[in-house]
């Protein structure tokens, strides 16, 4: 079983890359189903180029010498046209693909990295036909990272991979300058890290305010069609419930150790640790757009205050890195929080807030946070992929997990 596991998280960079394609081939085939239901209007896209102005959060010793960065982004998406009752029902959510060049100044030792990221995301007001204020999530695989390297990059602790998750929102005002352009402008936040699947991985937080031009191809009117009663109604007959939401949660990561008494000439021990875990959440349902409600979860973390030293074998004279794990009631801990969740047909956008009010792991705080998308597979059963971490700011793992809605409402309702 160990061997599994080893092989599924040497092989999680390249599955990662699939879960992102098969994101945009489900997103790609949602859009098709959606244009087909009104043949009146035709399919509605827009490319769009960004630029972005920034700091980079001090949130460790590493990146304290990197005050600000600038970055480009170009993307491609589809958007909503008003054909159906879910266009309204969302707010005219959209869904895409960009590429991301982010610019460091005073690079010392990042490498020249970019990525790849699906968005997400939809209008949260339309104050007037040509203004309205726009949500949006970012996931992709960032690459091409300088990473820690003991001998020629010892000073990186932020980033330990050269392949790397990107996590960034978005919060803008879409202003229409014509039927075809559209100038946005707001704010994001972006962050890199491998979620401690390997160590240092101490992360990189950025925050910039951002200037889009976005070309629109058939582009409905959508403050118009916001601000006035839908073409397409949805059902006025949604019943208010509650839902139970049961998820399995499966990652791996890697941690640090002491180098004090141990003889390790490093903190970093290339060791994975399994993580599984349980998590449920009583989801107050109201409306097509929002969830919420408290949640909980059970997490087994195979690295919480494991020990490492160096130590010399007599049979051959060599020395070896040793790895022990805590006792079993040290690995395990309980969560208490609140789960929100922006739904959006195919793929939601859902964060977590807790506190750990059983937490043995010495190197992780207990107050922790997930940020994630939601996929439904089928009917009520789903898969996650997000980041779990603590304080805002440090990774836990990569939060992988398959579960169930437990509902008394159909989901072709909803």
């Amino acid at each position: 079983m160990k061997n599994l596991y080893n092989l599924y998280f040497r092989l999680k960079n390249k599955h990662l890359l699939l879960f992102f394609v098969g994101i945009g081939l489900w997103f790609g085939g949602h859009s098709k189903n959606a244009d087909s239901i009104s043949h009146s209007k035709k399919p509605a896209s827009f490319i769009e180029v960004n630029t972005a102005f920034g700091h980079v959060f001090n949130t460790n010793a590493f990146v304290e010498h990197i005050p600000s960065y600038q970055a480009i982004s170009l993307r491609y998406a589809r958007a909503s046209n008003g054909s159906t009752w879910e266009d309204f029902a969302y707010y005219m959510p959209f869904f895409g693909i960009g590429f991301y060049k982010p610019f460091f100044v005073n690079n010392p030792g990042l490498g020249n990295p970019f990525s790849i990221y699906m968005f997400r995301g939809n209008t949260l007001k339309q104050f007037t036909d040509n203004l309205g204020l726009v949500f949006e999530l970012n996931l992709g695989l960032s690459m091409n990272w300088k990473p820690y390297d003991v001998f020629d990059n010892p000073y990186n602790i932020a980033i330990g991979s050269p392949n790397n998750v990107h996590v960034g929102m978005k919060l803008y005002f879409e202003y229409v300058l014509s039927r075809n352009f559209e100038l946005k402008f707001g704010a994001e936040v972006n962050h890199f890290s491998n979620g401690s699947s390997r160590k240092p991985n101490k992360g990189i937080n950025m925050g910039a305010l951002s200037v889009s031009l976005a070309y629109n191809f058939n582009p409905p009117n959508k403050g118009s069609l916001l601000r006035n009663p839908p073409l397409f109604k949805p059902p006025t007959d949604f019943p208010s419930h509650l839902e139970h939401d049961v998820k399995f949660i499966i990652s791996s990561r890697q941690t640090e150790f002491s180098t004090k008494g141990t003889n390790l000439p490093s903190p970093y021990v290339d060791t994975d640790f399994t993580v599984l875990g349980l998590a449920y959440s009583a989801m107050f349902v109201r409306g097509y757009r929002y969830r919420w409600g408290p949640s909980a979860r059970f997490i087994y973390d195979e690295s919480s205050n494991a020990k490492a030293w160096r130590q010399e074998n007599p049979a051959d004279g060599l020395w070896y890195d040793r790895v022990q794990t805590a006792p079993f009631a040290d690995r395990l801990s309980l969560g208490l929080g609140v789960t929100g969740e922006i739904s959006m047909p195919v793929a939601s956008v859902f964060a977590t807030i807790g506190y750990s009010v059983y937490h043995k792991h010495h190197a992780d705080k207990p107050f922790f946070q997930v940020i994630g998308i939601k996929a439904y597979l089928q009917e009520n059963f789903y898969g996650t992929f997000g980041i779990s971490a603590t304080q805002f700011s440090v990774a836990q793992f990569l939060y992988w997990s398959f579960g169930y809605t437990f509902s008394s409402v159909s989901r072709q309702r909803k």
